[in-house]
C-alpha cells in the first residue's frame, strides 16, 4: 500500500487541491490536522483524505510522529509526506517514489537545491545551508536539503524510524536516526513555491530553534569533538592560567583574585564537558552494541 502523508495546519486555502492530486498517486492520503482553526480537516475530508485530528496545535513533527504510527498500523509499503501549504507539487511524487523503488533505497529526498536554477530565497537558503551542515556532520551521509519535508519512506524505514521530536527538527532527527540504523538513502531534484504565506513562523528565531535542536542530536552522536575537545582546551588554558597565578603568588609578585577565579571557572567547566564526553560516548556505543 502507497499513503501520501500531509502534516497540515490551517491549510484550508491549498490542502483541498494537495489532497486531489495526492490521490492520483497513492492508494490513500492521510491528513493529520494539527489543531488547525480553520476549515482545513473539513476540506480534507471533502477531497477525499482520510483525516486525524490533533485537539490542539502540538507541531509539524507531533504530525509526522502520527503519520509514522499510522504508516505502521496501515503496514504501509511505502509513506511519503508532502508538505500542505502548496510549496511542493503533488505531482512529484511518482518522482520520490520510483527512485525508492527503482534503487531499492530506504528514503529518498526531494531536494531544491541539487540544481542550480532553485528559486529558494537567500535567506532561507543560507539557514537551510548551515542546518544542513550540521546533520551532515552527525550523519554518514551526505544530503543537500536537510530539512526538506518532500519525502518517501519504504516499509524497513518505517519500522525503523521513531521520531520524537514534535518542532522542525523533526527532519534533522529523522537524518539521524536514518544513519545511526544503516538505511540508504537518495535524493532527487524537486521544484519548490514560494508564492504566498508559506510560513506561520519568522525565519530567524526558527532556523536558531532548528539548528539547536540539530546540534543537539550531533553532539549526542559524536560527544568528543562536541564536548571533550573543548573541555580539554579550556582544562589547559586553565591549568596555564593556574600555573602562573602560583608562580606569582610564591614570588611575591602582584596577583589578582580575577584570574583566580578565571582559571578555577575554565578548569572545573572544562572538567565537566569532558566527563560529559566520556559519559554521552559510553551510552551511545552501549547503545550500538545493543542495537
Amino acid at each position: 500500500m502507497k499513503l501520501v502523508g500531509i502534516p497540515a495546519y490551517n491549510e484550508e486555502k491549498t490542502i483541498g487541491d494537495i489532497v486531489k492530486k495526492s490521490l492520483k498517486h497513492s492508494d490513500r492520503v492521510i491528513v493529520v490536522d494539527d489543531g488547525s482553526t480553520d476549515n482545513t480537516a473539513d476540506i480534507a475530508k471533502q477531497s477525499g483524505a482520510t483525516v486525524i485530528s490533533h485537539k490542539k496545535n502540538q507541531g509539524y513533527g507531533a504530525s509526522v510522529i502520527t503519520l509514522f504510527d499510522r504508516a505502521r498500523e496501515e503496514n504501509a509499503d511505502i509513506l511519503t509526506i508532502i508538505d500542505g501549504d502548496g510549496q511542493h507539487d503533488p505531482e512529484q511524487i511518482p518522482l520520490l517514489v520510483d527512485t525508492l523503488q527503482e534503487n531499492n533505497v530506504d528514503v529518498v529526498i526531494g531536494s531544491r537545491f541539487l540544481e542550480s536554477n532553485s528559486t529558494t530565497p537567500g535567506y532561507r537558503k543560507r539557514g537551510i545551508k548551515i542546518i544542513t551542515s550540521a546533520a551532515n556532520f552527525g550523519s554518514d551521509f551526505k544530503v543537500s536539503d536537510a530539512q526538506s519535508g518532500f519525502r518517501s519512506y519504504s516499509k524497513k524505514a518505517i519500522s525503523s524510524i521513531h521520531p520524537t521530536e514534535t518542532g522542525m527538527s523533526v527532519s534533522t532527527e529523522i537524518l539521524l536516526k536514518i544513519s545511526n540504523k544503516g538505511l540508504s538513502i537518495a535524493e532527487v531534484p524537486i521544484t519548490v513555491s514560494y508564492n504566498g504565506e508559506t510560513s506561520s513562523e519568522h525565519p530567524i528565531p526558527h532556523g536558531i530553534s532548528v539548528l539547536l535542536n540539530t546540534l543537539k542530536f550531533v553532539s549526542v552522536k559524536h560527544p568528543l569533538p562536541f564536548y571533550g575537545f573543548p573541555g580539554i582546551v579550556l582544562v589547559i588554558v586553565g591549568s596555564v592560567l593556574g600555573y602562573q597565578f602560583l608562580d606569582a603568588y610564591l614570588n611575591k609578585q602582584a596577583i589578582f583574585i580575577g584570574s583566580l577565579m578565571a582559571t578555577i571557572v575554565l578548569f572545573l567547566l572544562g572538567a565537566i564537558l569532558c566527563v560529559t564526553a566520556v559519559i554521552l560516548f559510553s551510552m551511545a556505543t552501549l547503545i550500538r552494541e545493543k542495537s
